[in-house]
């Protein structure tokens, strides 16, 4: 949009210039042929008084190019109808000779050269021209050396505040955006270290968690029997003290309250984690496979790693495209690392109103006792021993998808491995 108000602020300014010259053009035309008209008055008057056709003594009066190149007289008795003067649309002119009494007693023929004004129409569209080719030079040096850079950055702060991997601002020769680059593949550095670093201690804290919880239910287990056992008398020989027995329900129910929020964080591993945000809007499945495409295909590239990105149709999907683009990141994230580097495969295809989303990667695959855990969190299979990761990545793309209405699952073949996400249109 930018760029095409520079070239209509361009055509703009050629258009006043034109308008300009065609102004100016016939400015000096009105003058020029005023001067004419006067000249040949005054000519007319000298040459019916003396009959002499010397233009000298009007050198002083007027400029070269109101003083006609030719002049011819011609006499004649007859009566005549002639006009004072007239043009024949050449550069030339008759006048009438006539007597006091108003006869016509001949005419005077003036030939000038063209009119001066014509002679500085091509210096000033030259002018013009020579003028406006750096003007248009430099509209494309700015389209080309900052805008279009910026537009191609400014979409990485939007990736950095939704959390996706980047390999870094491709760098520039430009040196106005050097610094930039510089500090923006900082800044990704950072929030990638510190993602990681987010990851480990949540991975930790919720290690401790569950090992204190796990640690918890024994004890918890012994108090409420050595509770029961007090309530029922088991230590009096049957005989149960009311006391006790009062005391020992007390301790039973905060017993009890123990175990069920033992037994809630055991279960619900996700309980630290936020709230997944929904922004439904419309969008096409092209937007999605281009996103991807634009994010991997460069790395993929560096890393002789063959891709293929298949979308079948290009229907119109109503769902959040961000958290979907931010799924799929985190698939294909998973494929590179844990794929051979053979092949990664992505598939975008529609049936009814479900949007499907398959990544598929060559290389060692999961035992089938291992593939219904791998959604679960910090959970990390026998293919992960010597990889980086915390084993909450795929967790947290579950999540995502059943926050959208869907969900996702794992198939393991023969030598690839695939996950497929479905997401159904938002109401």
């Amino acid at each position: 949009m930018k760029r095409t108000k520079y070239y209509i602020a361009t055509a703009v300014y050629f258009i006043l210039c034109a308008f300009a010259v065609i102004f100016a053009e016939i400015k000096l035309s009105q003058k020029t042929e005023n001067n004419r008209v006067a000249f040949m008055n005054r000519m007319t008057k000298q040459i019916y008084e003396t009959g002499s056709t010397d233009v000298s003594s009007f050198f002083s009066d007027f400029k070269k190019e109101d003083i006609p190149s030719e002049i011819h007289v011609y006499y004649s008795d007859a009566g005549s109808s002639l006009p004072m003067y007239f043009g024949n649309g050449n550069n030339t002119y008759i006048w009438t000779l006539k007597d006091p009494e108003g006869n016509v007693t001949g005419f005077v023929e003036y030939g000038f050269d063209p009119l001066s004004a014509s002679k500085i129409i091509l210096p000033v569209i030259m002018s013009v021209i020579l003028f406006a080719i750096p003007l248009v030079l430099y509209f494309i040096y700015v389209d080309r050396s900052i805008l279009r850079p910026f537009r191609e950055f400014s979409e990485y702060p939007e990736k950095l505040s939704r959390g996706l991997t980047m390999d870094g601002v491709p760098e520039t020769k430009n040196r106005m955006f050097g610094k930039y680059v510089w500090g923006m593949n900082m800044l990704n550095d950072k929030l990638d270290s510190d993602r990681k670093e987010i990851d480990r201690l949540l991975y930790d804290r919720k290690k401790f968690i569950s090992t204190l919880a796990h640690g918890i239910k024994t004890p918890v287990a012994n108090i409420k029997l050595y509770s029961e056992a007090i309530e029922t008398g088991l230590y009096r020989g049957g005989n149960p003290d009311s006391k006790d027995s009062e005391i020992a329900r007390k301790i039973s129910r905060n017993a009890d309250e123990i175990a069920e929020l033992v037994s809630g964080i055991l279960n619900d591993p996700g309980a630290l984690k936020n709230s997944i945000s929904v922004k439904v809007e419309d969008f096409y499945l092209e937007d999605v496979r281009k996103r991807i495409t634009e994010e991997f295909e460069n790395r993929l590239k560096v890393a002789c790693i063959p891709f293929e990105a298949e979308i079948s149709g290009n229907p119109l999907v109503r769902s959040d495209i961000a958290l979907i683009t931010r799924c799929l990141t985190q698939l294909m994230e998973n494929a590179i690392k844990y794929g051979d580097g053979t092949g990664i495969k992505i598939r975008l295809y529609r049936q009814d109103d479900i949007t499907f989303f398959s990544v598929t990667n060559n290389g060692a695959t999961l035992g089938e006792g291992e593939i219904p855990y791998v959604f679960n969190c910090y959970f990390r299979g026998s293919n992960a021993a010597d990889k980086e990761g915390s084993g909450i990545g795929l967790y947290e793309a579950k999540s995502v998808a059943k926050a959208l209405g869907g969900d996702m699952m794992m198939k393991g073949h023969e030598k690839t491995t695939e996950v497929i996400m479905y997401v159904p249109d938002a109401g």
